[in-house]
């Protein structure tokens, strides 16, 4: 007959990590059945963007506007609802952490989720010989 004596099995302690600042990605789930009483109106999206001249607003579903544009962000459901608000700044614009500026008329399309107000961001159109550089 034989013995035999069994080891400890040893583990790993865990050390709780700490997540990284912004590595969390927050997820947009489909909202597109919600009530619009539950979605921003169309005066707080304006008032949100009031640093441009709006020459229109929308509330669609985020699928129409990566359709249009392309862009697409896993991170967003293409049944969110979202509000696609352009328009126009006079004068002078700075663009890209002041690395750049329109002198005149940059046309503005952002876009806004409508249940959050969250910012997922904007282009700015700059028309031809009124974008100045200053990169080296």
């Amino acid at each position: 007959m034989q013995t035999v004596t069994a080891k400890p099995i040893q583990t790993k302690k865990q050390v709780n990590q700490p997540t990284p600042f912004n590595s969390r990605v927050r997820i947009y789930p489909a909202n597109n059945s919600l009530p619009a009483s539950r979605l921003m109106t169309i005066e707080s999206v304006i008032k949100k963007s009031s640093k441009m001249q709006i020459t229109e607003a929308k509330l669609t579903r985020y699928e129409e506007f990566a359709a249009k544009t392309g862009e697409y962000k896993s991170s967003i459901s293409n049944n969110r609802m979202v509000w696609i608000v352009t328009g126009f700044v006079q004068g002078e614009f700075r663009m890209a952490k002041d690395r750049s500026v329109c002198t005149d008329s940059a046309k503005l399309v952002e876009l806004r989720d409508a249940e959050t107000g969250d910012s997922f961001g904007r282009s700015v159109h700059c028309p031809p010989n009124n974008q100045i550089n200053f990169m080296p």
